[in-house]
């Protein structure tokens, strides 16, 4: 009998725990269900020519309102190998300089990724870097991500020209003979950014010799430099032509962040608020407010005395796409900061070598605060130029 009582109160306490379990399928508090296999996409950032770049910043999408923000670690620019300019194979299995990972890519699936924060300006480069490449007045550069049912990544880069003739990267006959990218440490999705001076900075030639957009290069001009029609140059996005594209992204939160080795990747949703990382002097957050038809640019100088001391600027409402330039003398350690009406940071760089830039697509509010903060003991003398809507 006692062994008949176990196995009935055995029996009884199993009927009851799927009577449990089917009440509570039956009432959708269930077990979820598993979310589907997912993997990492490596990005890398180089110039115009055989150098990685620190400091940028990408948004994956894939058009149903998922955005993932990958951030890569500031370092100063490192030649990641020899070759015809601009070269096309990456490396971040050796390397860290200009590496990210979008963490956590659902596939199969299809993406697209834009820059949306730039390398920071230096002393080659005073006036930072374009997003694409050709000329400092290109128009675009894109990324597409597939990815299929067993994983694999298979990525190109789209290059639009100042002339509106494009580029696929990688170009094949430079990179094995391979028309993607793999998205690996190893074989790492590669985009170009052009460096950008004043016309005629340091000797280098102008594209077309009018001091307009496509006049801001740092080396000699490229076939494609010039814009095309030059009657059209002056109604396209100012100060350039990618300033509008470039920036556009939709309002993002951090819904998770994991950092890995030295760049740091955000996943990200569609509710509005800042999004920042821990390992990069640069963050930002971004809005889908419609680019503005015309731009101002203020010019503000200044000096930096004390080691405490900070120097500020408040500017109109300037909703939209947003660049803050600073430069500075001797050089020393600098902080360029962008504040909300409530003080609320949108938007941070630092530098020092004299010159750097922060390019930003502001969300509607009554005013901006641009902060010039000198970190060193040494007393400096700047400018900066805040171009707005």
């Amino acid at each position: 009998m006692t062994a008949r009582r176990r196995l009935l109160q055995v029996f009884a306490s199993v009927s009851a725990l799927a009577a449990c379990s089917l009440a509570l399928l039956l009432s959708g508090v269930g077990v979820a269900a598993a979310s589907g296999p997912s993997t990492s996409v490596t990005i890398q950032t180089m110039d115009s020519c055989q150098r990685a770049l620190g400091s940028a910043q990408y948004v994956l999408t894939d058009g149903a309102g998922a955005n993932i923000t990958a951030t890569t670690p500031v370092h100063p620019a490192q030649t990641v190998a020899s070759g015809t300019c601009a070269l096309q194979q990456g490396n971040c299995a050796t390397l860290t300089t200009g590496c990210a990972q979008f963490l956590a890519v659902p596939y199969p699936g299809t993406y697209t990724f834009l820059e949306t924060v730039t390398p920071p300006a230096n002393t080659s480069n005073p006036e930072g870097y374009a997003p694409c490449n050709g000329g400092s007045a290109c128009r675009s550069e894109k990324g597409t991500v597939t990815i299929d049912a067993a994983g694999v990544v298979k990525a190109t880069v789209l290059n639009v020209y100042p002339d509106n003739t494009s580029v696929t990267y990688p170009i094949a006959s430079r990179h094995s003979g391979l028309t993607s990218y793999a998205g690996t440490p190893a074989d790492p999705i590669v985009t170009h950014n052009f460096g950008l001076a004043p016309p005629g900075y340091n000797g280098a030639s102008q594209c077309d010799g009018d001091s307009d957009a496509d006049d801001h290069s740092t080396g000699s001009p490229s076939s494609h430099c010039r814009y095309l029609p030059e009657s059209s140059e002056a109604s396209a996005c100012q100060p350039y032509p990618w300033s509008c594209t470039s920036t556009t992204t939709s309002s993002t939160t951090s819904s998770g962040s994991t950092t890995t080795g030295s760049s740091t990747t955000t996943t990200t949703t569609t509710t509005s608020s800042s999004t920042s990382t821990s390992t990069s002097t640069t963050t930002s957050t971004t809005s889908t407010g419609s680019a503005c038809t015309t731009q101002t640019t203020q010019t503000f100088t200044g000096s930096s005395g004390a080691t405490s001391s900070t120097s500020e600027f408040i500017h109109p409402t300037a909703a939209g796409p947003f660049t803050a330039t600073v430069s500075w003398n001797p050089p020393t350690a600098v902080d360029l900061i962008v504040y909300t009406s409530s003080l609320s940071v949108v938007g941070q760089t630092s530098g020092s070598s004299g010159s750097m830039s922060l390019t930003l697509n502001l969300p509607l509010d009554s005013s901006y605060k641009v902060k010039v903060k000198k970190n060193g003991s040494q007393s400096i003398g700047f400018t900066m130029w805040v171009t707005h809507c």
